[in-house]
């Protein structure tokens, strides 16, 4: 198996997990995990479904990891530089970690804490691209 890691810088990995979400396989009525309606300021994630190692960023996690493209970018472009920076010293020494978990589960869905963290990874990369 091939993992994100393994294939790409930053830019195409960002790339390729916003394909990956488009492309879900869930019905146009089922609420996709991460989404505005299970994250962000609406929704709580359990932390006992996050590995251990990354369970200090769960707040993070439930602060960045909006699953609505808009709403997501409207949160990065709101950041402030004390908010970038201290996502961006949290992420980056686990970086491989995170993405390595959410590789974890294959084709199977991702339970929402796992597609929080990746929607978090996304708004860190939509950061350091300066898109927003």
């Amino acid at each position: 198996m091939i993992t994100l890691t393994a294939i790409a810088p930053s830019a195409l990995r960002l790339a390729l997990l916003v394909a990956v979400v488009a492309c879900s396989s869930m019905s146009d009525d089922t609420p996709q995990p991460g989404s505005a309606t299970t994250t962000g300021a609406t929704g709580t994630l359990n932390a006992e479904n996050v590995p251990a190692d990354l369970r200090h960023l769960v707040p993070l996690a439930q602060r960045w990891g909006i699953g609505d493209d808009v709403d997501r970018n409207a949160a990065v472009d709101r950041a402030t530089a004390a908010e970038r920076a201290e996502l961006e010293q949290a992420i980056a020494p686990v970086d491989a970690r995170i993405t390595a978990w959410l590789n974890s589960f294959g084709q199977q869905p991702m339970p929402d804490e796992a597609a929080a963290f990746m929607y978090m990874q996304l708004a860190l990369e939509e950061m350091r691209a300066g898109t927003h």
